[in-house]
């Protein structure tokens, strides 16, 4: 009981968390208009409230407990989360270290592909779709030696835009498997197609325009998106890791219905 009202609270916090930084960035965009200065320097809480959005998910995920699917099952989880922690950290804290998130983010859809492709408690193949991302980021590396591409920036993100693709595909797939239970692979398949179009705003958002124009308009909204997709992707994932069947988080959130009781 006490470990459910915690991880209530938690997904309470982050969903307030994540409504007052979406509320916060379109007030900016208002205010600013696309000049990148303003929006920086009303980024403060933003920035502070979505790296502690990725905290408490990680802290959820992390309480699952013996209310796992599977000790494997709940390792990867738990694994992904972290490397998407660090990624975030990267990427909202440390300066000049947003290529080197980006890389982190492989391994969390590595991590995922891994998670999602398995048949039993005690699969441990090597899914055979990872061979496309890892050839798409030897392919890439290969042609940013030859100075093909000569944008590491562009480099990375061809390829990690492979893996999430993939990381896509095979969690859209994931009821087939028959491995997770209907609401598991539910919560699998949409929160991966929210992170990826977390991801495509984020790709969007790249695109600098040098000054106030239509294009950095369109790219300030783009960015104000993907928080509105990213945080409850991670509370799908996060969740996805509870076996539903069992007394202790059956009634983790009020959106999350208890099916396994007997309607009167």
């Amino acid at each position: 009981m006490k470990k459910r009202k915690i991880i209530s609270s938690l997904v309470v916090i982050v969903a307030i968390l994540a409504v007052s930084s979406v509320v916060m960035d379109w007030l900016a965009l208002f205010r600013c208009g696309a000049v990148e200065q303003c929006l920086s320097d009303c980024s403060g809480y933003q920035r502070m409230a979505k790296f502690a959005i990725i905290v408490a998910m990680t802290v959820v995920v992390f309480l699952i407990g013996d209310c796992e699917n599977c000790p494997r099952d709940r390792k990867l989880l738990q694994a992904g989360f972290v490397f998407a922690l660090c990624a975030e950290y990267c990427m909202k804290v440390l300066d000049d270290a947003a290529l080197f998130g980006i890389c982190l983010f492989m391994v969390v859809q590595t991590l995922f592909i891994f998670r999602h492709t398995r048949a039993s408690n005690f699969d441990r193949h090597f899914p055979r779709i990872l061979y496309i991302p890892f050839g798409m980021m030897i392919l890439v590396a290969v042609l940013f030696l030859v100075e093909v591409l000569k944008s590491p920036k562009l480099s990375i993100v061809v390829a990690y835009g492979m893996f999430v693709i993939c990381s896509l595909i095979v969690a859209c797939r994931a009821s087939k498997k028959g491995y997770f239970p209907t609401r598991n692979a539910k919560f699998i398949k949409w929160g991966m197609i929210l992170f990826f179009c977390c991801d495509v705003c984020v790709g969007i958002s790249g695109v600098v325009a040098e000054d106030y124009s239509v294009q950095k308009i369109f790219t300030t909204v783009a960015h104000n998106l993907v928080w509105m997709f990213y945080a409850p992707s991670l509370v799908l994932l996060g969740l996805s890791g509870y076996d539903f069947s069992k007394s202790e988080p059956r009634s983790l959130h009020p959106l999350v219905k208890d099916t396994t009781s007997n309607s009167t």
